[in-house]
Order: structure tokens, then C-alpha cells, then sequence
């Protein structure tokens, strides 16, 4: 985790953080070296390539990308199209970067959200999978990410074909999920997953680390699934083959000394071989969404949201409201808003201050 003196106080700052991130040659480890050279944002953008490249670590090429970036004003055009297109920014060790994020070593230095990003999505667990999914694991992803949702968890996931696009869809159906790419949030990748992403970003939101149109990269995957292990409580492989992708955001979990859980499939499918490997490594068998939640201690909620209760904790988002408010903002009727009111209340999931209503 980095300095608390990182965080961008001015658009100045930010800009930097920006030009420096796109580049992608210096992370988290490089720029706490360059802080600890030149002592802030301000100074890192004012200093000359030959004194970046002095610092341990950079070396020529990167100092070279990052004072491309700064010289081409990166930053700048960067945070412009991302407040035109309602994409949100956070930068590191920001209060609102998820709590599992700042515990990394090689932490993201921006954050790129499309979408909500909320502080009840710190209650997520992660479902990955195999690309080539079967039948079986598909039902299985899409009914334990319902299962999820519905007990109140935020599903995470990589929008990935097979397990991953199943799992966004089961957690749609009940709640929230959040889909870390391997891309610029702009840039939607696989193709044929723009409307889900739409989706996701109306119950969720789209999350990257990398620059709003950044191009699909081999070598993003494997970064991008450090930080979907991160976000969850625990990381649940559906169906995996002996070497697939998933089985890295597992190895990622164990490192970061969360949780595993594997969902076992029929012994002659190949495609559940990495599953049946975890299990015999000591991976928790994931059956149901219970046993899950049993083992990260998470209380399942009794029921549902209904569809009321979910539009009004929905407008609760704005802020503080009134009964009256939300009538007028919902068009529902005064007893639907206090009925659904009393029951967010009961469940945790909203409280009275005065005469309005916040999210708990």
C-alpha cells in the first residue's frame, strides 16, 4: 500500500497519477520508489527523463513512456472522456478503493469504474471458470451466482465467455456483480459481451485498472485476476480444466489468504479436472451457495428483496430521502414506500435518521 501522501488532492495530481498509469511501466512498487526520490506527484511530473531512469527500477525505456505520456498531456485528455462518458476515477490509496486492493503489493494505481461501485460490494465473493464450459457448469455458475445474490452478495467475475458470463447473468437475476477486465472499460472485451456489460453496469458495475480504451492483453489477464481474487471474500471455480486461467485467480486467493471453493463435476469430464485438483489440495466442495457463506461467515438474508423494496434502497443511493421524496421519484404509492421502507429497516438494509431514510 502506498503513502497516504499519493492521494490526488487537485486535478494537477491526478492528471500525473493518470499519464504515469497509462504508460503501464511503472506500478504500485516503482512509484512509491519515485515518490521516496522526488517527494510528490507535482515533482515526479517536472522531473527530466534522465532523472526518472536514475531511480532503481525504472530505468530508460519506462522513464521514457512516462514522460511521453506526461509530455502528450495523457492525463489531461484521459479525465476529460472519462467525465464526458460518466466513467469514475479513483486513485490509489483513495478511501474508497476496496478494502481488498489496498492490502496488495502491486496495488492498481487508478481505478477505472463504470457503473456503482458500493461500500456493501466489500460482502462479494468471486466465480470463475473455464471458457469452455459444459452444459453443466454453466447451470452450475449461473444457479450458484443467483444463490449469491440473493443472500445479499455482490458476484465478481472477469466477463470472460463460459463460467464467467453465466455467473453475471445468475447474479443479475437476484442482485449485484462486478466485472474486472482484462481492457479499458470502454472497451469491452469479448465483443459479443456489450449488452451484458451494459446490464452489469445498471446492477454493478465494470471495473479496470487500465486506460478507458485500452486494447485487449495477454499480459493484462493475469493482472486482472489478482484483483477479482482480491475483491471477494473467497473465489469459487465452477469448472476448470488442469491448466486453465481460473486456476490463477485461485493461486492469486491463496496468496492473498482468502478463501477457495471448487464445485466438483462428473470424474470422466475433463473439464472439472483443475475442480477435482483444488479439492484434493484442500479447496473447500462448493454444492450451494450455503456452503459458501457458511465458511466465510457471511449470514444469509431470509428472503429476497422485493421488487419495491429493491427500487426504493435503488433511490436511497441519491442520498437521504423522505417518504414523500421517494413517492415522487418512484411514482409509488405512500403505504408501498413505507412498508418497503420498515422492511429495509428490519433488515439492515436502510436506517431513519430524523425524518428520512439512508442506506445502512
Amino acid at each position: 500500500m502506498l503513502s497516504r501522501k499519493v492521494i490526488c488532492m487537485d486535478r494537477a495530481d491526478l492528471e500525473t497519477l493518470v499519464a504515469i498509469n497509462a504508460s503501464e511501466r511503472v506500478g504500485c512498487v516503482l512509484l512509491r520508489r519515485l515518490l521516496d526520490r522526488f517527494g510528490c506527484l507535482g515533482a515526479i511530473a517536472t522531473a527530466s527523463e534522465r532523472s526518472l531512469a536514475d531511480v532503481e527500477g525504472v530505468g530508460q525505456s519506462a522513464a521514457a513512456d512516462v514522460r511521453r505520456m506526461l509530455a502528450d498531456r495523457r492525463g489531461a485528455r484521459e479525465l476529460d472522456e472519462a467525465a464526458r462518458l460518466g466513467v469514475r476515477l479513483i486513485p490509489c490509496d483513495d478511501p474508497e478503493t476496496p478494502p481488498g486492493f489496498k492490502l496488495l503489493y502491486d496495488a492498481p494505481l487508478v481505478l477505472y469504474v463504470r457503473g456503482t461501485l458500493l461500500p456493501e460490494d466489500a460482502a462479494a465473493v468471486s466465480v470463475v471458470g473455464t471458457r469452455e464450459a459444459t452444459p453443466y457448469g454453466l447451470n452450475a455458475a449461473d444457479r450458484l451466482a443467483r444463490e449469491l445474490a440473493e443472500a445479499g452478495m455482490t458476484v465478481v467475475s472477469g466477463l470472460a465467455r463460459g463460467i464467467d458470463t453465466a455467473a453475471h447473468r445468475g447474479a443479475l437475476r437476484a442482485g449485484r456483480t462486478i466485472a474486472v477486465l482484462g481492457s479499458g472499460v470502454m472497451r469491452v472485451y469479448p465483443e459479443d459481451n456489450s449488452s451484458l456489460a451494459a446490464r452489469i453496469t445498471t446492477r454493478g458495475c465494470l471495473l479496470s485498472e487500465f486506460s478507458l480504451r485500452a486494447e485487449p492483453n495477454a499480459v493484462h489477464f493475469p493482472r486482472r485476476n489478482r484483483l477479482i481474487a482480491a475483491l471477494g471474500l473467497g473465489t469459487v471455480v465452477v469448472e476448470s480444466g488442469e491448466s486453465s486461467g481460473a486456476l490463477i485467480t485461485s493461486d492469486w486467493a491463496v496468496e492473498q489468504g482468502k478463501e477457495v471453493f471448487a464445485v466438483p463435476g462428473p470424474i470422466t469430464s475433463t473439464a472439472s479436472k483443475g475442480c477435482h485438483n483444488l479439492i484434493k489440495q484442500g479447496a473447500k466442495l462448493a454444492a450451494c451457495a450455503d456452503d459458501i457463506l457458511e465458511e466465510i461467515g457471511f449470514e444469509r438474508m431470509t428472503t429476497p428483496l422485493s421488487a419495491t423494496e429493491d427500487r426504493v434502497l435503488e433511490a436511497l443511493r441519491a442520498g437521504a430521502r423522505g417518504a414523500g421524496d421517494l413517492v415522487e421519484e418512484t411514482g409509488l404509492g405512500l403505504e408501498e414506500i413505507e412498508h418497503a421502507l420498515e422492511g429495509l429497516a428490519k433488515r439492515g438494509r436502510a436506517k431513519r435518521e430524523g425524518e428520512a431514510y439512508v442506506r445502512a
